[in-house]
Formats: structure tokens, sequence, C-alpha cells
């Protein structure tokens, strides 16, 4: 039953229009936008701004699909579709893999169509580059999909897009996805680090610049996953919250 619903679960996701314009559009206009700003410069790690702000805005992409399910949560709360799946043999941990696979399952295109428009601006990256830079941004939004998660379980059907959107505004500036940090203030480039975002984008770099430090990326990423993690277990078994 879980692989059915989470197949009806992505297509209705999928059929969404805000699906696409929040999840596709807007990072991949936000990558030509500053992909043409900042493209032919080279950063501090000797990496053009080109690859960087895709691996960013590919990040900011992925974050964008994994928190979405959030909205589809907060609605079946509100429409009472939650109280129905608690009378079919659905657990509530078999729903919220459900919701969390979804999530992931958005993700994935988001960061395909940047890389796809990175390479044909003229990005250049090994073939190993390009599958691991993917595919630690795709993992790397496995803590953003649970926070997602989250914020349906406790926001209103018409409030948390809202919240999601007013989340996504400050992950996206502070963690240093929309703007490469070495031109940005001193503050802020420190600021960066209290952000998961921060080391979303890291983790896509790495790759790339070889920098090290993936064992510090991956230990904060988990420690984003697993408290928000914990907080969703417990809500969903207290049962559903009152929805005024």
């Amino acid at each position: 039953m879980n692989l059915v619903y989470l197949r009806l679960e992505i297509l209705r996701i999928v059929r969404s229009p805000q699906f696409a314009l929040f999840t596709i559009v807007v990072p991949l206009g936000m990558f030509l936008l500053f992909g043409g700003l900042f493209g032919d410069q080279v950063g501090p790690d000797g990496i053009k701004a080109s690859v960087t702000t895709m691996i960013n805005m590919g990040a900011y992409g992925a974050m964008s699909g994994a928190l979405f399910t959030g909205t589809r949560v907060a609605t079946e709360r509100t429409d009472g579709w939650q109280r129905q799946l608690r009378l079919t043999p659905m657990r509530g941990p078999g729903y919220l893999a459900v919701k969390i696979a979804s999530s992931m399952a958005m993700a994935l295109p988001v960061v395909l169509v940047i890389f796809v428009a990175g390479a044909l601006r003229g990005v250049q990256l090994t073939a190993a580059q390009w599958l691991l830079s993917g595919v630690s941004l795709w993992l790397g939004a496995l803590p953003f999909a649970v926070l997602g998660l989250l914020l349906g379980l406790f926001g209103k059907g018409d409030t948390v897009g809202a919240m999601t959107g007013a989340l996504m505004l400050p992950l996206g500036v502070f963690g240093g996805l929309w703007m490469p940090l070495s031109i940005l203030p001193e503050w802020m480039s420190a600021l960066a680090h209290f952000f998961p975002t921060y080391w979303l984008g890291r983790v896509g770099t790495l790759p790339v610049d070889h920098a090290g430090g993936l064992g510090l990326a991956v230990g904060v990423l988990a420690a984003w996953l697993v408290v928000p993690a914990l907080v969703v277990v417990r809500r969903f078994r207290l049962g559903p919250v009152k929805v005024a």
C-alpha cells in the first residue's frame, strides 16, 4: 500500500503549478541571472563563479523541492485526510516515510534541471564531479524534507505555504546560496555557517574544490535531520493537531 500511496503522492505534487514555479522556475531563473553576472569571475578557491552558482542554485532548488511537501501535509490535516488514513492499514511510520520519499523525489529533478542548464551554459566538470556533486545535493536535501514535514504537521493549510516561502528566503540569502560569500560582508560569511543551506552547498561543492571538511558538513546536516525528525515522530504519535 505504501508504494501505491507514494506513487499517487508524487503525481499529485507534479500536477501542482506551485511545484513547477517555486521549485524549478525560480532557481533556474536565478541561476541564469547570477550565472550571467558572476560567471567569468574566479573565487578565492580557484573555482569559476559559474560552477559555484550552479551548485548553489541546485542546492536551493533541492531545498525548495524537499520543503514543498509541507503544504500537502497541512492541507491533508485541514481537510481531515490524515484522520481517514488512520483508519487504513497504513501506520504512522509508513505515512511519514511516504511523505519524506515524495519530498526527495521532488528534489531530484530540480537538481537535474539546474545541472543541465549549467552544462548548456558552458560549465565543465568531470563525469565524477557531475555525479558526486548532484548526488550529494540530492541526499543533502533530506533534512529539509523532514523540516517541510514538520511545518506541515504544525501549520495550517492556508498559511503553511507562506511559512515555507518566508523560511526559504533567509535560508537562501544568509546560507550563502544566492550570491558568492566572497563578495558579501564578512559578518554574512560568518553567519552563513549557522544555516543548514550553507552546508548543503558545501557538500555539493566539495567534489569540485576538494577543500576537505566533508565530515563536518555531513555532521551538521545530520544534526539538522535528527532533531526535526524526533519532533515529527512525537507530533504524529500524539495524534492529529487541532486546526482552528
